[in-house]
């Protein structure tokens, strides 16, 4: 598969602050959220603010006005804990999802830390499907499929020593659709590094029986999406 040019792809894709805007859809996309995370790290020992929640509603505010989008999808893993959902967390996420509905319609899709989601916000669905889009949290395989959106692995590209959370794109990558991993929207998460990965390496099942060394990297830098040749190229700098 042939390398795909910026222009295009930014034709068709907004990525911005780990938020991806489908542009003929105005569908919006965040994964892996991991509400609570913040109190995970205390739990550990961490004894300094982390300022989780203000950290996530300026950036989905900030997504929210560039885009002005439609449909604003959560795919998946938005709890942290698998299982329990402490008050303060419930209110974050209150929070979160209120600042969401009042400006487009929001759809929650569970991830494999979601175990306490459905019982906490109702409606929630494994997979969202929308012109010729199918967006899943990634954790499991999918047969019938669109342009395929995913999360859970956490993407992240090491660039000169720094770590930058990075959208993967593949075109043609499963089953001929296109794919696109999602970085993790919160950014107490590190990322995992992928510079040097192979297929094996990620967990999603989708992931597995891709060509990762077809698939391309795109970072966010002073605001503005680059793209970045395949793995395959990079590998050859790791």
């Amino acid at each position: 598969m042939n390398a795909v040019g910026e222009a295009d792809l930014l034709r068709r894709f907004g990525f911005y602050k780990s938020a991806l805007y489908v542009r003929d859809l105005s569908l919006c996309v965040v994964s892996d959220v991991h509400i609570g995370l913040a109190e995970t790290l205390y739990r550990q020992g961490l004894h300094f603010p982390l300022h989780e929640e203000e950290t996530l509603l300026e950036r989905f505010e900030a997504v929210l006005d560039r885009f002005e989008p439609a449909v604003f999808v959560l795919d998946g893993d938005i709890f942290h804990s698998f299982d329990r959902v402490s008050r303060e967390t419930k209110e974050a996420f209150s929070r979160l999802l209120a600042t969401l509905r009042a400006e487009c319609e929001v759809v929650l899709i569970t991830g494999s830390h979601d175990t306490m989601l459905p019982s906490v916000a109702g409606g929630t669905v494994e997979r969202y499907d929308r012109g010729g889009y199918t967006v899943v949290h990634g954790d499991q395989a999918v047969d019938d499929h669109g342009t395929l959106i995913i999360g859970h692995d956490h993407p992240a590209i090491e660039i000169d020593m720094a770590r930058f959370p990075c959208f993967l794109y593949g075109q043609g990558a499963v089953r001929g659709k296109d794919l696109i991993v999602m970085p993790a929207a919160n950014p107490l998460s590190p990322g995992v590094i992928i510079n040097a990965a192979r297929s094996q390496d990620f967990l999603s099942p989708i992931l597995r029986r891709v060509d990762a060394g077809s698939l391309q990297p795109v970072v966010e830098v002073d605001g503005e999406a680059v793209v970045l040749p395949p793995l395959a190229g990079i590998r050859r700098f790791a």
